[in-house]
């Protein structure tokens, strides 16, 4: 991997970020001058994690951790319209979870291998990697995964994995692609950006706490680190704050667009209120 430093890491910019409102009603943030209310989804939970979101049901689809002093996770869904929940059962230690959002399928990473969850019959069939522990999983046009204790990324086709030569020599833990084609990736050593079909890769942030990539409706990047929520801003190599979260874990957003995050024990919801002024 051949690798261009673009950034002097001073720091991060967070010149906007939202900031929790406390009393005179106003305890959901405010965002570039926009209030959003804070609804909590569901609690209670250990490290909800890797949040994904299928926008044809608004269905939000994560892991769990359900073992007391022992990590041993459990994928669920949630409703985000009704908040109907449900555990997925049939799939030891589910972690990983991702959506096709052309045909809305849904696969789940576990630590037998790869499953293709079906909604309607709250059921799971395993499609790859059997006997693979799935440390992440993600869907842009085919179906990208890891493997845990490599980490190195492979694409799974016709049931079969091979390498994704772009990143062939490099260990991934979070992985997504945005609206132009860019490979946001990170690892133990930084965050970077590569334009995929290359082998060039930008460090943006040198050994963050980072515990989630995705990106919006719209294909932009954000990158959720254990302080907040931030969005990847690509034409000056930074990171920008949106929103702190004290202990944040996972982010989502939902078919309209709102932010969806975790942190520690919660699943959270931004939704913009036009009728108050904080």
């Amino acid at each position: 991997m051949k690798l261009v430093i673009l950034l002097c890491l001073c720091g991060l910019i967070s010149t906007q970020a939202g900031v929790v409102k406390e009393g005179n009603e106003c305890t959901g943030v405010t965002i570039n001058g926009v209030y959003y209310d804070a609804e909590t989804l569901r609690e209670g939970l250990d490290r909800p994690y890797l949040l994904a979101v299928d926008y044809s049901t608004n269905n939000l689809y994560f892991s769990y951790n359900v073992k007391e002093n022992e990590d041993f996770f459990k994928s669920a869904r949630l409703n985000l319209n009704t908040k109907e929940f449900h555990n997925i059962e049939d799939i030891s230690n589910g972690f990983a979870q991702t959506v096709d959002q052309v045909t809305h399928d849904v696969y789940i990473g576990g630590s037998d291998g790869i499953y293709k969850y079906n909604f309607g019959e709250n059921k799971a069939e395993l499609i790859g990697e059997k006997g693979s522990n799935i440390w992440s999983l993600y869907f842009k046009d085919v179906l990208y995964y890891s493997v845990f204790p490599a980490q190195f990324l492979y694409i799974l086709e016709d049931g079969q994995g091979r390498r994704f030569v772009d990143l062939e020599d490099t260990k991934v833990d979070q992985f997504v692609i945005d609206n132009q084609d860019d490979i946001f990736f990170s690892n133990a050593t930084g965050l970077f950006s590569q334009k995929k079909g290359t082998k060039d890769a930008v460090l943006y942030l040198e050994s963050p706490v980072l515990r989630s990539l995705t990106t919006d409706k719209n294909g932009n990047a954000y990158a959720c680190l254990q302080d907040g929520i931030y969005t990847i801003k690509k034409s000056s190599t930074s990171l920008e704050k949106v929103l702190e979260v004290d202990d944040a874990f996972g982010l989502a957003f939902d078919v309209d667009n709102n932010i969806v995050y975790s942190d520690a024990t919660r699943l959270v919801r931004l939704k913009v209120n036009k009728h108050k002024k904080c």
